[in-house]
């Protein structure tokens, strides 16, 4: 279970020196955009970020360059209840709410949600409202909401806050209300969006803005996070940092679900070796297998799959030292990175690419893991360069 967060300050972050720097340059001098895109993946802190510039901006004693953390306004930005920090987010209609939803209905379990955990991801919150089997956006009543709560001054602050996360489902309707409240807000209004794909962001909002890249984070301030979260436990830490790519959030549950990753190395490698036979009963049965796990561990399975391959490829290459390996996934790699080489290893990191992507969008799993067992066969078959037939 990830850890019970405090308030959220700067300093809390792991990561992310250059963005925080810009963002606290900008409120010293006056210049903080009244509409800022932060974009990002899930674990990149971005909404953190959004988190720790809200209750700076609200704090009535900052200390250099973070927040105080014990004035009554930095109290209140940590509990998700200032007055004037609003918060925007997916909703869905439930049993209890039948008409059209906005997130003044799912407050109270949005706080909740943020109190374990300042790195949202749609899968967390759709649980969290537990409308898994439903699609969530933001409708046109969200945007009246806003525009009413923007109406009035603000309570206690100079500021006023509106953290908008996922601006990707909010549906024309509710957009173009806020057009003109975005392009044009009163003195001390900062819209805070945060998105996990501009590419998604309807071009009318993502114009209104100013565009905030937020990187993965590196990996030695993650690895300096995660140590301090679960001392003792160095040496998973450092297979995780590396399988985790910079999100804090995959690490995390990673981290969390270990025994799902002897579960994901024990597949992987029966995977491999059932396709590379082209073992057809025994792919029907790990693709049955696997097509039960639901939507989420399957794309843990396939990341972790990823990582395997790219391990391979290290060890293949003669960079075994790069490669984090446990004992029994080295014993494995010891003759499989044989079949993992220059040849091959651009067509099965694009498999499974694009097995993750189509993962998230819902793709039947039984069509696709036959598929790829298909392809991983044939990919695994192909000669390395030079090698003699």
């Amino acid at each position: 279970m990830l850890a019970i967060f405090g308030s959220m300050r700067f300093n809390e972050i792991p990561g992310q020196h250059a963005i925080r720097a810009r963002l606290l340059q900008a409120v010293k001098t006056n210049r903080v955009s009244h509409a800022l895109m932060l974009s990002g993946s899930p674990g990149c802190g971005h909404y953190a970020l959004a988190l720790a510039l809200a209750q700076y901006l609200q704090c009535t004693s900052p200390i250099g360059d973070d927040s105080c953390g014990v004035c009554p306004a930095c109290h209140q930005a940590a509990q998700f209840v200032h007055p004037d920090i609003h918060f925007v987010f997916p909703v869905a209609r439930t049993a209890k709410i039948k008409d059209e939803p906005s997130s003044d209905d799912f407050i109270t379990e949005w706080r909740q949600y943020l109190t374990g955990n300042p790195y949202p991801s749609l899968e967390g919150w759709y649980h969290a409202m537990g409308i898994e089997n439903k699609q969530a956006g933001i409708f046109k009543k969200e945007a009246q909401d806003i525009l009413r709560k923007l109406n009035f001054k603000s309570f206690q602050s100079d500021y006023k806050v509106i953290i908008f996360w996922m601006p990707e489902k909010m549906n024309t309707t509710a957009a173009n209300k806020l057009l003109k409240i975005i392009e044009e807000p009163a003195d001390h209004t900062v819209f805070l969006f945060v998105t996990c794909g501009t590419d998604e962001v309807l071009p009318t909002i993502l114009s209104r803005t100013q565009l905030i890249k937020v990187p993965k984070i590196g990996a030695e301030h993650l690895y300096k996070k995660l140590a301090e979260e679960y001392p003792g436990q160095e040496k998973l830490m450092q297979r995780v940092v590396q399988r985790s790519q910079g999100d804090y959030l995959l690490a995390r549950e990673m981290i969390d679900q270990s025994d799902q990753n002897t579960l994901n190395r024990d597949w992987f490698i029966r995977w491999m070796r059932i396709s590379f036979g082209l073992q057809i009963k025994e792919i029907t049965d790990w693709v049955s297998e696997v097509s039960e796990i639901g939507r989420e561990r399957q794309k843990w399975f396939l990341q972790y799959a990823l990582s395997m391959i790219r391990n391979n490829f290290m060890v293949n290459q003669g960079l075994a030292d790069l490669a984090t390996l446990d004992e029994e996934e080295s014993a494995f790699s010891s003759k499989f990175n044989a079949f993992i080489h220059p040849g091959n290893i651009e067509g099965l990191m694009e498999e499974f690419d694009l097995a993750i992507a189509q993962v998230t969008m819902n793709a039947n799993p039984k069509i696709l893991l036959t598929d790829m067992s298909l392809q991983i066969h044939r990919l695994l078959r192909l000669p390395a360069p030079g090698a003699k037939g």
